[in-house]
């Protein structure tokens, strides 16, 4: 493993690609103690205290972001996962990125202005008819099968959604946006013409998602899950006016660009209240659905005051006053939707990561509320119950996956491991409530139909080959 110095952005990286290391490998004589290798401890030392240029991650787990200063004990953690990442040769400055920011945010402000001067009156009934049907055929196409027996009522709420996004004045420029994004994900993505992106498809389906949550919690009644499915839906239009450069980039991104791709929640909002002017509680709510519950955290960002980055200022003080007013009541509506893009981003595939499965994506919330506080923990466990009844329900039928093998059946390897898989199965007894209670289940051989063993295995495994739709 060599590091490589790289241009970008204007400045210099240096790049340590560690996963090139191999499994067994290490840049650490010692890890536990700290002690780095010899032929490594020179450049490694060299970096403690610098920063890293980008949001570094494993799978799809936030690690740490960029400009975070490099530890002996990150670095412990990126040899132990080995994860590549890149280090900034020179130190920016809070001024710098603040400065850098300023320039940017008024540039998308500038195109925010162009945008609404572009809507022109007679284009608005054909704009409008667009997207409805865009939309319309989203949601037939992207039909959760799993929840087919709530399909009629969440239908029954994205279609109303999409008549009031669709039809509205308050809702024009939200319309007019997400025509622009459908247009240019067919331009970069080379789609035929009755294709949408996948931007609308995340929408639409964590629309279904937060709906389906929704369906399950006493605290949403059949007009307030009204309100949520026109919240969900319209809460991405901002991302129209994002540069396509970050909207699309394949890469990770920096620091300047990720605040950049922040800005999203505030256009949302400016959008869908017809630039400030309507002030409800269903336009703020679209640029609160990143507001974690530790609102400290980098990843907590909004227009409410108090979150790590935000976007109150922008707000005009009449818009100020009533999102004081409205705040407390947005909350049940932004923890859900917050719940649910989250779930959804992870399992689906993008331009710069592969979908994880379930399982995984259950594990990392999981964990991420556990360590930082994401999500409205009442919400999340109703949430996870749902999903674990749903994709393990009684009587469910599983293969032997070689994690199972390797777990609970040890002693049998080679061709007898290869033929035990082929003759035998698993069923789903009792499925449990949470991530850490384990699923009752039972083994058997499917040629005599004999139960052979019983075992207790955790939820995470079996929906380690499970991918939402």
């Amino acid at each position: 493993m060599k590091s490589e110095k790289i241009k970008g952005d204007g400045f210099t990286h240096l790049y340590f690609p560690l996963a090139n290391l191999g499994k067994n490998a290490s840049i650490f004589a010692d890890r536990e103690k700290g002690i780095l290798a010899e032929k490594y401890k020179p450049v490694m030392m060299s970096i403690i205290g610098k920063q890293l240029a980008l949001n570094t991650y494993y799978a799809n787990d936030l690690i740490a972001t960029a400009n975070t200063r490099i530890t002996m004990a990150l670095l412990k953690t990126f040899d132990q996962l080995k994860i590549n990442f890149k280090v900034n040769l020179e130190d920016i400055t809070d001024a710098e990125r603040n400065t850098a920011m300023d320039l940017a945010m008024g540039e998308i402000i500038r195109t925010k202005r162009e945008f609404l001067e572009s809507i022109k009156r007679q284009d608005i009934p054909g704009i409008q008819t667009s997207v409805n049907r865009f939309i319309s055929e989203s949601i037939s196409r992207h039909r959760l099968d799993a929840f087919s027996d709530h399909y009629d009522r969440i239908k029954a709420y994205l279609d109303m959604a999409n008549s009031v996004i669709t039809s509205q004045e308050n809702y024009v420029a939200t319309a007019a946006a997400i025509k622009r994004v459908i247009d240019s994900e067919q331009r970069i993505f080379n789609l035929p013409s009755d294709h949408i992106g996948e931007t609308v498809e995340h929408v639409v389906k964590t629309t279904q998602l937060s709906l389906l949550l929704a369906g399950e919690l006493e605290a949403f009644s059949e007009a307030d899950c009204r309100t949520l499915s026109i919240i969900a839906l319209g809460h991405d239009g901002g991302k129209a006016l994002v540069p396509e450069s970050i909207i699309y980039k394949k890469g990770r991104l920096t620091q300047l660009e990720n605040d950049i791709m922040k800005s999203h929640v505030l256009l949302s909002f400016v959008l869908a209240s017809n630039n400030q002017e309507n002030l409800d509680i269903e336009s703020f709510s679209m640029a609160l659905h990143h507001v974690k519950e530790n609102k400290d955290l980098p990843q907590s960002y909004g227009i409410a005051r108090g979150t790590h980055t935000s976007f109150y200022d922008y707000l005009t003080p009449d818009a100020q006053a009533r999102l004081n007013e409205l705040y407390h009541g947005t909350k049940k509506y932004y923890r859900v939707i917050g719940i649910a893009d989250t779930f959804e981003a992870i399992t689906a595939d993008r331009v710069y990561k592969r979908a994880s499965s379930i399982g995984k994506a259950l594990e990392i919330m999981v964990a991420g509320n556990k360590k930082h506080k994401l999500f409205y923990q009442p919400y999340l466990d109703v949430f996870i119950r749902f999903i674990l009844n749903r994709y393990l329900p009684k009587n469910m039928a599983f293969k032997l996956s070689d994690d199972i093998m390797d777990a609970h059946f040890k002693d049998i390897t080679g061709a007898d491991r290869q033929g035990f898989q082929s003759s035998h199965q698993g069923v789903v007894v009792a499925t449990g409530h949470t991530l850490d209670t384990k699923v009752s289940c039972i083994i058997y051989r499917t040629a005599t139909m004999t139960v052979e063993r019983k075992l207790f295995l955790p939820p995470a495994l079996l929906l380690q080959d499970i991918f939402f739709q």
